[in-house]
Protein backbone atom coordinates (compact mmCIF):
# COMPACT_ATOMS: atom_id res chain seq x y z
CA UNK A 1 0.00 0.00 0.00
CA UNK A 2 1.28 3.59 -0.71
CA UNK A 3 2.06 5.08 2.91
CA UNK A 4 2.44 8.37 1.49
CA UNK A 5 -1.14 9.60 -0.19
CA UNK A 6 -2.38 13.12 0.79
CA UNK A 7 -4.70 13.87 3.70
CA UNK A 8 -8.05 13.47 2.70
CA UNK A 9 -10.54 16.04 4.31
CA UNK A 10 -13.46 13.99 3.18
CA UNK A 11 -11.85 11.05 5.42
CA UNK A 12 -11.35 13.46 7.97
CA UNK A 13 -15.29 14.41 8.52
CA UNK A 14 -16.73 11.05 7.93
CA UNK A 15 -14.34 9.80 10.94
CA UNK A 16 -16.19 13.09 12.94
CA UNK A 17 -19.45 11.17 11.88
CA UNK A 18 -18.08 8.20 13.19
CA UNK A 19 -17.33 9.10 16.13
CA UNK A 20 -20.73 10.62 16.98
CA UNK A 21 -22.21 7.63 16.03
CA UNK A 22 -20.40 4.77 17.49
CA UNK A 23 -20.72 7.08 21.28
CA UNK A 24 -24.54 6.95 20.25
CA UNK A 25 -24.67 3.25 19.88
CA UNK A 26 -22.17 2.31 23.06
CA UNK A 27 -24.18 5.03 24.83
CA UNK A 28 -27.37 3.41 23.77
CA UNK A 29 -26.35 -0.28 24.94
CA UNK A 30 -24.63 0.74 28.21
CA UNK A 31 -27.70 3.04 29.00
CA UNK A 32 -29.70 0.31 28.13
CA UNK A 33 -28.35 -1.31 31.10
CA UNK A 34 -28.01 1.58 33.43
CA UNK A 35 -30.92 4.03 32.91
CA UNK A 36 -33.51 3.63 35.61
CA UNK A 37 -30.40 2.63 38.46
CA UNK A 38 -29.73 4.29 40.93
CA UNK A 39 -26.27 5.82 40.60
CA UNK A 40 -24.48 8.94 41.71
CA UNK A 41 -23.68 11.87 39.67
CA UNK A 42 -19.84 11.00 39.93
CA UNK A 43 -20.16 7.54 38.67
CA UNK A 44 -22.63 8.34 36.09
CA UNK A 45 -20.35 11.18 34.44
CA UNK A 46 -17.02 9.06 34.53
CA UNK A 47 -19.01 6.47 32.43
CA UNK A 48 -20.16 9.42 30.14
CA UNK A 49 -16.43 10.17 30.10
CA UNK A 50 -15.08 6.48 29.36
CA UNK A 51 -17.53 6.06 26.85
CA UNK A 52 -16.68 9.26 25.17
CA UNK A 53 -13.04 8.22 25.41
CA UNK A 54 -14.03 4.62 24.35
CA UNK A 55 -15.98 6.34 20.99
CA UNK A 56 -12.38 7.90 19.67
CA UNK A 57 -10.24 4.73 19.39
CA UNK A 58 -13.56 2.26 18.39
CA UNK A 59 -14.17 5.16 15.62
CA UNK A 60 -10.02 5.16 14.62
CA UNK A 61 -10.78 1.72 14.50
CA UNK A 62 -13.56 1.25 12.15
CA UNK A 63 -12.11 3.99 9.69
CA UNK A 64 -8.79 1.91 9.79
CA UNK A 65 -11.02 -1.07 8.37
CA UNK A 66 -13.20 0.67 6.15
CA UNK A 67 -11.10 3.43 4.17
CA UNK A 68 -9.42 2.88 0.88
CA UNK A 69 -5.24 2.83 1.67
CA UNK A 70 -3.83 3.86 4.92
CA UNK A 71 -5.93 6.71 6.95
CA UNK A 72 -4.36 6.98 10.52
CA UNK A 73 -4.43 10.79 10.46
CA UNK A 74 -7.46 11.70 8.92
CA UNK A 75 -9.58 9.89 11.64
CA UNK A 76 -7.12 11.50 14.62
CA UNK A 77 -7.44 15.17 12.85
CA UNK A 78 -11.12 14.32 12.93
CA UNK A 79 -11.55 13.38 16.74
CA UNK A 80 -9.71 16.65 17.36
CA UNK A 81 -11.87 18.47 15.51
CA UNK A 82 -14.96 16.65 17.50
CA UNK A 83 -13.22 17.80 20.64
CA UNK A 84 -12.94 21.36 19.27
CA UNK A 85 -16.95 21.58 18.12
CA UNK A 86 -17.62 19.99 21.67
CA UNK A 87 -15.93 22.45 23.17
CA UNK A 88 -17.26 25.14 20.97
CA UNK A 89 -20.72 24.27 22.41
CA UNK A 90 -20.09 25.40 25.78
CA UNK A 91 -20.39 29.09 24.16
CA UNK A 92 -23.61 28.44 23.99
CA UNK A 93 -24.26 27.05 27.71
CA UNK A 94 -25.64 29.31 30.80
CA UNK A 95 -23.62 27.19 32.97
CA UNK A 96 -20.17 28.79 34.43
CA UNK A 97 -18.32 25.48 34.56
CA UNK A 98 -18.86 24.75 30.93
CA UNK A 99 -16.59 27.36 29.52
CA UNK A 100 -14.17 27.27 26.64
CA UNK A 101 -10.54 27.35 27.02
CA UNK A 102 -7.89 26.78 24.93
CA UNK A 103 -6.51 24.27 27.40
CA UNK A 104 -8.96 22.02 27.32
CA UNK A 105 -9.40 22.16 23.24
CA UNK A 106 -5.58 21.14 23.50
CA UNK A 107 -5.34 18.73 25.89
CA UNK A 108 -9.18 16.82 25.12
CA UNK A 109 -8.09 17.39 21.48
CA UNK A 110 -4.85 16.07 22.08
CA UNK A 111 -6.05 12.80 23.78
CA UNK A 112 -9.01 12.26 21.53
CA UNK A 113 -6.24 12.09 18.76
CA UNK A 114 -4.16 9.63 19.90
CA UNK A 115 -6.96 7.12 20.40
CA UNK A 116 -8.13 7.96 17.30
CA UNK A 117 -5.04 7.36 15.98
CA UNK A 118 -4.21 4.40 17.82
CA UNK A 119 -7.46 3.09 16.84
CA UNK A 120 -7.00 3.62 13.26
CA UNK A 121 -3.23 1.94 13.58
CA UNK A 122 -4.86 -1.17 14.70
CA UNK A 123 -7.98 -1.28 12.65
CA UNK A 124 -5.17 -0.88 9.47
CA UNK A 125 -3.16 -3.82 10.83
CA UNK A 126 -6.09 -5.94 11.00
CA UNK A 127 -7.33 -4.60 7.33
CA UNK A 128 -3.73 -5.62 6.61
CA UNK A 129 -2.88 -2.27 5.14
CA UNK A 130 0.22 -2.20 7.87
CA UNK A 131 2.81 -4.46 9.27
Amino acid sequence: MNQNQPFSKQWMFISFAIFIISEIILGGIIGHYVVGRYMSIHLRFMLQGLLNLISYFIGGFIIGLISPGIRIYEPAAGAFLSVAVMLLLTLFTPFSFLHFSLTKVLIGGGIAFFLALSGAKAGEKLAGNMH
